[in-house]
Formats: C-alpha cells, structure tokens, sequence
C-alpha cells in the first residue's frame, strides 16, 4: 500500500532545508542534513519524537519531496512493528476508551440530539451537506449558528475525520479504510456540494485521499471558510455588531496544504467582524502546532500541553485578547490548555466570532466542555495507571470499518470514573481561585522543567 507513490526520497538532494527550516527542531544547516540523511535511510533520529506534524516542511521543501509524509512513513512503519500505545485509544472514533465515547453521555439533550441529527441520512441527499468532521462532535454547539442554515450537516465521528487525524499520526493503512468509507457515504448522498467544517477534511477529500491512496471523491468540495466568504462577499452574512476586540487567528496544521487562499478567507472574515486582527510570529505557513500534533512522535499529553501552552502564551505576547480557531480540533486542544496551564485568552472559534459580529450571543460552554474532556483525561489515565491489561499497546481493527454506523449510539450512562472527576472539577470545590491557582502553578512548574530538559537535550527551541 505504501510505496513510492506516496513518497519518494530518491528526488532529495540532502540540502537539509526542510529540517533547518522547522521553527520546533531549530536545527543547524549541517545537523539538518545530517538528521535528514538518517531519516531518508529509516534510521532512528529525534526528529521522529519531536516532529509536531504541522505540515510547515512540506513547504520548506525546495524540490517538492514532501518530507512530511516522509515522517508519516516512518512513524507507520513504527506502528505496525509496535502498535499504539493504550493512551491513543482516546482518539480512536468507536474505542469504548475515547473521548467521543466518554463524552456523550455528559452532554446536555441538545447536543446529544444534533449529534443524533448529524449521523441521520434520510432526507439528504442532492442537498449542500456540512461536513461536520469528528472533533465538531465534541463542541456540536459550534454548529447551532443561524448562518449555517443553507447547509444540510451531516457527520459521524467513525469517519475519522476522513482520514484526517490518523493521516497525522502516520496510521497509513487506517487512513485508507477510512477513506473508503467516506467515499462510500458521499456515493449515497450524492451531494450537490460539500462544505467541510475542517480544513483537514478539505486536505484529505481534494488532496491527499486522491493523490496518496488513489481515491477520488467525484462531487465539488469547499472549505467552510470560502463558503462563509461567499456569504459575505454576496451580502447575506450581514455583520451589523463590531467586535471590538485584539484577536490573534491561529492557522491550524492542515490549512497549510490549502495555503494563501484559506489565509486570506479567514482574516477577510475576522476583518469584516470589526475585530483588530494581530498576528502571532508564526502564522500562517510557519504557525505551530496547537499540541494535538505535538503529542504523536511520543504520544505524550505533556507534549501537547507543552506545545499547546507555548501557542497561547505566543498569541499574548501579540497582545491579542482573543484566540481564534477556524479547526474543531484545535478548538477543544486549547480549550483544554487554556484551563489547565491559566492562560488569560478568550478563545473562540470563528463562528462564535460570527455569532458575535451578528449581534447574537453564542452558547460558548468551552469551559464547561473543557472540564468534562480534562475528566476524561484523568479517569483514563487512573485506569491506565492500576490496570494493566489498559496500559497494554494495540493495533486498531480494521474491521470496525466493514460494520454499519448507528445512528442513536450516543451512550446513556457515562463511566463511574468519568462522572465522579466530571463532578469533582465542575463543583465550587474545584473551581475556585485557590484551586485553580495551585493546578495552574503546578502545570507550569511542569512544563518549565521540560523545557528546561529540551533545552539540554536539543538546545533552544523557544518560539521566540
């Protein structure tokens, strides 16, 4: 399956641009070229613990060699050799152990029914289906926008983001049933257009799925983005309430494989919002990860807060009030960090920017949300932690792509564990100064140690 048709080194000249180029490795010219000489050869190299998969060397890349997916090979060659380790079975769609499935069962009836709604595929097809991607379903009051209302949204998260995440975690085989099976569900509704609700979806449905596994989606597909320009451009998005706020506009990993025209979208968007737009050092091209990325060379949470917090504080340094996301996934990692590491930004996704500038008030339970995943963070790794039959590594079984999705699995009851963490952090024991203070000193205290530590190890790899 994987071959030279998905990536071929013979076209590198070892000129070690891609590695040098990297805002997280800061390599030296000479240690670039050594490291990627040893990574053409399938050697091991700390590139492959530290890479935040963020797609930036792809475009580094002076002779189009695609040295991304060069580190996506070699992660999937480690993954059939060892599998996962048991922590990656939280963002595995189906897993009784992943977020999706834990997180159900605490959302209030709204959400449990527009997620309900979402999966249903009576009554649309020929219709313009919003494509809600997998991480929508953590925050489907995303979607409640009156906005949105020319579209027909439709999504499950065991559709995998249509290959999206696991393309990031070099799941190669995974990423090709997946892409299967939305080819398979696209064939059945036969949309008149598809508007993805996530860049990356975008990426794999008119890129990557055609052009690195041979299968192609035959219907026009837009990102949300355009679509949401067009309604503007035409005057149907009628933004009567100017956001007077500082915001910086975080580009996530697979906006790069879309490139100026998704850029120049989203701050024409935030622009005509009425909010002043302020950019990070890295945007665009060179923007960092969020932290979902930063986790999968070692599968560490402390990576992703550690590289989830560094983007948060880089958007204050900016002197920006507000962080704002145009990607699910995103969304819900800084949602996370942000009441983890204490950062003083309002995040908000671009729609609730929208929902801001129209007069409206957005639901915005990121907070809440934020808690509810950060419980079933801490039940899982409890389990992990006395359980040893949870701790022990996997292969995901394709075979959870051959059976039908149902349409009301939305659970009933969430795990013990789970709901006694999620009613420990959202009571007023937990959630006062006090508390909140010693986890967020704790957590940086943390992470300055192993930035401490990296910086032994690697040398500087601040952002600044």
């Amino acid at each position: 399956m994987v071959n030279k048709h998905f990536i071929d080194v013979s076209c590198c000249r070892l000129c070690g641009t891609c590695l040098s180029s990297c805002p997280v490795l800061n390599y030296s010219p000479e240690l670039a070229r050594a490291a990627k000489d040893r990574l053409n050869r399938g050697l091991d190299i700390d590139v492959l613990d530290r890479c935040t998969t963020c797609f930036s060397c792809n475009s580094y890349c002076p002779n189009d060699c695609h040295p991304y997916e060069l580190i996506l090979l070699r992660w999937h060659e480690r993954y059939l050799r060892l599998g996962l380790p048991a922590i990656a079975r939280m963002v595995i769609p189906g897993d009784q152990s992943s977020i999706w499935s834990q997180l159900y069962p605490l959302l209030p009836s709204d959400e449990k029914d527009q997620i309900r709604e979402w999966r249903r595929m009576e009554g649309k097809h020929g219709r313009d289906i919003l494509l809600t991607g997998c991480f929508s379903s953590f925050s489907p009051f995303l979607a409640a926008n009156s906005v949105l209302k020319g579209l027909t949204a439709y999504g499950d998260e065991r559709l995998w983001c249509s290959g999206g995440h696991i393309y990031q975690l070099g799941l190669l085989d995974v990423v090709k049933k997946a892409g299967l099976r939305i080819k398979k569900v696209l064939e059945e509704l036969k949309p008149l257009r598809v508007v993805t609700m996530m860049a990356a979806e975008h990426a794999m449905l008119t890129r990557i799925l055609p052009e690195k596994f041979g299968i192609n989606i035959n219907t026009d597909v837009i990102t949300l983005e355009q679509w949401l320009l067009q309604q503007l451009q035409s005057g149907n998005l009628p933004l009567s309430s100017p956001v007077q706020r500082r915001i910086a506009i975080h580009d996530n990993c697979f906006s790069k494989s879309e490139g100026d025209s998704l850029w120049r979208a989203v701050r024409e968007i935030a622009s005509g919002c009425g909010a002043d737009l302020v950019e990070m050092p890295h945007n665009r091209r060179d923007a960092l990860c969020c932290g979902f990325g930063a986790a999968a060379g070692k599968f560490s949470l402390l990576d992703l807060i550690e590289h989830g917090s560094k983007r948060l504080k880089e958007a204050e340094q900016a002197g920006a009030d507000c962080l704002v996301t145009y990607c699910s996934a995103c969304y819900f990692i800084f949602s996370v960090v942000k009441e983890l590491y204490g950062s003083r930004l309002e995040l908000y996704h671009l729609l609730e920017l929208i929902d801001l500038a129209r007069g409206d008030k957005p639901l915005h339970r990121t907070r809440q949300r934020a808690f509810q995943i950060i419980a079933i963070i801490t039940a899982n790794i409890l389990r992990m932690t006395f359980n040893s039959a949870a701790r022990r590594r996997f292969h995901i079984d394709l075979s959870l792509f051959d059976r039908e999705l149902s349409q009301d699995d939305t659970g009933t009851e969430p795990a013990r564990l789970v709901r006694f963490f999620n009613t420990l952090y959202n009571s007023a024991a937990f959630r006062n100064a006090v508390v909140l203070g010693i986890l967020h000193f704790t957590v940086r205290t943390i992470i300055y140690f192993r930035r401490r530590l990296s910086h032994d190890r690697y040398g500087e790899i601040s952002v600044s």
